[in-house]
């Protein structure tokens, strides 16, 4: 569990950061709560490097690493979902452009 919540804790931090997505997390004016997201998920990642290895002995850690798995799935949904704004308006803002310049021909 310990490797699947690490796997999620770097894609999310990998994604964010995204020199565009930042920009227009930036621009959308997330920036704070994006910014308290990223420190979550870091502070998720020194809390499972502390306890590594004893989920399996401790049934109330392994119950709520699974929680905090599911969490951090949740929040890279979220992140996925910020870069798709990101990218559908970048895409219509290009069809939009292509439709200004056809028409000034």
């Amino acid at each position: 569990m310990e490797a699947a919540i690490g796997w999620l804790v770097q894609t999310i931090l990998g994604t964010l950061q995204i020199d565009k997505l930042d920009a227009w997390i930036r621009q959308a004016g997330l920036a704070d709560d994006i910014e308290r997201l990223r420190c979550e998920v870091e502070r998720a990642e020194v809390a499972v490097s502390a306890v590594r290895g004893r989920a399996a002995a401790n049934e109330p850690l392994a119950r709520s690493l699974a929680r905090l798995k599911d969490l951090l799935y949740e929040a890279d949904d979220v992140v996925d979902d910020l870069d798709y704004c990101r990218l559908q308006q970048q895409v219509q803002g290009a069809v939009i452009l292509a439709e200004c310049m056809k028409q000034s021909e």
